[in-house]
């Protein structure tokens, strides 16, 4: 069977990062490409579970990880004014790996880009593809700027809007409004916020994750219209209106928003392709592949195992390449999709709360379940996935 000595990886966020450095490290020779002239990364912080956390263990950076986050083991469901509904503690990690460590998205990137350059992947930033032509037992790749290559396989992690989901799918499968939107702003923590926070409101959810010692993000859903477009000197005034209903600390961050705040606001678009996720020797992951409403704070987590699983699956020789992509989209598919439909159920039931009366009837029902579903969650997302079987290096 064919070894897979050359490999580009398109898309320079935490899945292609992931895939890059578990291919060197194994001995690939791996070009990432990065369409981005710079890494000057959008976005506020990303959550990091116990599942994701394994996989950067497994690349030897748990320490930096956890030496720039925020780690937790409990989740808490107050109302608009903190009054505690719900305190789940995470049945995630085991002793070495704590259940979350949430922090800055530029610190986690720049974690990964490091291991990247020192395993040895070679970053090409201002760079995308312009074409794709499978040729059986190799894939030619023509570059925006002008060259062109070829490669054992092309792995693209190139996000929501894949350019490479279309060279496999065309428009058959896009992501659609789900009419809710998130807003985001980076604030200083208040002490007494340990771990993750919701705040179940009418008509919308707000809450807080810590990112280090000093930091948190606070994130609003609610519904919005998918057409509808914030210029920048509104965000504040429109995300105050958004808090109103709620109190404690988003009521004290309310009132400290000025024109300076870095407000991110991004529609909720949710999709799951269908499996299998490559064609040929091309073959795409994490949001290229799945996105998902942010509540089990598991969308870069789920990129993280999808680079890591992929490069363990393609470097095994014991069946030709297509088998091996479809067993690492089989893989991957199964978990993805208990993603997708969790966390995209759990939104549409929050946000069903669109009355008082509702609210009240939302504390009672929350208060004697939500505990025992989110512990579903936990046992089959800290299931083992990453038990290596012996690889050569090639």
């Amino acid at each position: 069977m064919q070894n897979i000595r050359r490999v580009l990886v398109v898309g320079g966020g935490v899945g292609g990062l992931t895939a890059a450095t578990a291919l060197a490290q194994r001995g690939v020779e791996v070009i990432l490409i990065e369409q981005r002239p710079a890494f000057n990364v959008p976005g506020i912080g990303l959550g990091q579970p116990a599942n994701a956390l394994r996989v950067y263990d497994a690349l030897g950076l748990l320490d930096q990880v956890l030496a720039a986050g925020f780690t937790y083991d409990h989740m808490y469901i107050f109302d608009p004014n903190r009054s505690l509904i719900v305190d789940h503690k995470f049945l995630l990690g085991d002793h070495r790996i704590p259940a979350n460590c949430a922090l800055s998205r530029s610190d986690l990137h720049d974690i990964l880009l490091g291991a990247a350059e020192r395993a040895g992947v070679e970053v090409r930033l201002g760079v995308s593809t312009k074409a794709l032509h499978d040729e059986g037992d190799r894939v030619t790749v023509d570059f925006s700027n002008g060259e062109s290559d070829t490669f054992d396989l092309v792995v693209a992690f190139d996000g929501i809007r894949s350019t490479t989901r279309q060279y496999l799918v065309g428009t058959a499968f896009v992501p659609r409004p789900s009419g809710y939107s998130a807003w985001r702003v980076q604030v200083p923590r208040p002490d007494y916020v340990r771990g993750m926070e919701f705040l179940q409101g009418v008509g919308s959810k707000t809450g807080a994750m810590p990112l280090n010692r000093h930091l948190m993000y606070l994130f609003h859903i609610r519904p919005e219209d998918p057409e509808a477009y914030f210029p920048r000197e509104q965000l504040v005034d429109l995300f105050r209106e958004r808090l109103a209903q709620y109190g404690s600390y988003v009521a004290e961050i309310s009132a400290s928003l000025t024109g300076d705040s870095d407000i991110v606001y991004s529609p909720i678009e949710p999709m799951l392709l269908p499996w299998p996720w490559f064609r040929g020797r091309v073959v795409i992951g994490g949001d290229a592949a799945h996105t998902f409403p942010p509540h089990l704070t598991q969308g870069a987590a789920m990129a993280a195992e999808d680079g890591y699983i992929l490069a363990r699956e393609v470097l095994e020789t014991d069946v030709p390449i297509e088998a091996r992509l479809m067993r690492y989209s089989e893989q991957r598919y199964a978990r993805c999709a208990f993603v997708y439909s969790f966390s995209r159920g759990w939104m549409e039931e929050e946000q069903s709360v669109r009355t008082p009366e509702q609210l009240e009837k939302a504390r009672a029902e929350l208060a004697q379940n939500a505990s025992t579903r989110i512990g579903v969650s936990d046992r089959i997302l800290n299931s083992r996935i990453l038990e290596d079987r012996p690889v050569p290096r090639v």
